[in-house]
């Protein structure tokens, strides 16, 4: 038996918001917002964003992207699995670089009451080529920085 190369891990960010639930839901289901925090964040390059018309279960949005000074081409193709409005949503998405597989993960993103603001649960279940899970359990909490700045909280 050979030593498989894809490493099977979850993680889950937590993170509080000032917004109330509805705001932040929107930023997480609004083309424009996606694209300001999720995709362009930090400078990078974006090649191509083809978003859904609508956040709703079956619904695709694909990404063509390069970190800054960076000679490479990521892709994220993301399919909405389970939306509830202002509750939930559930997404699976796969990435590549230079079009080799890099992880395919399945995410719940869970938004609750949190006073006049909003906490937020961020648990993401993948089989990454990479192995480094520490590194995408970090980025994603760059992210949730990303969307901290698009609320107006940072």
């Amino acid at each position: 038996m050979t030593d498989s190369l894809i490493h099977h891990a979850s993680f889950t960010v937590e993170r509080a918001y000032r917004s109330p639930r509805e705001r932040v839901f929107a930023a997480f289901t609004s083309a424009e917002a996606r694209r300001r925090w999720l995709v362009e964040s930090d400078g990078w390059t974006v090649h191509a964003y083809d978003p859904p018309a609508e956040v709703v279960p079956g619904a695709v949005e694909a990404s063509r992207f390069s970190p800054p000074g960076a000679d490479v081409v990521l892709t994220n193709d993301t399919t909405f699995l389970d939306v509830a409005a202002q509750e939930r949503l559930i997404f699976a998405y796969a990435m590549t670089v230079d079009g080799k597989p890099l992880s395919s993960s399945l995410s719940t993103v869970e938004f609750f009451d949190d006073g006049d603001g909003t906490r937020l649960l961020f648990t993401e279940q993948g089989a990454y080529h990479d192995r480094d899970v520490a590194g995408r359990e970090a980025g994603t909490r760059g992210l949730l920085d990303e969307l901290a700045k698009e609320l107006g909280e940072a």
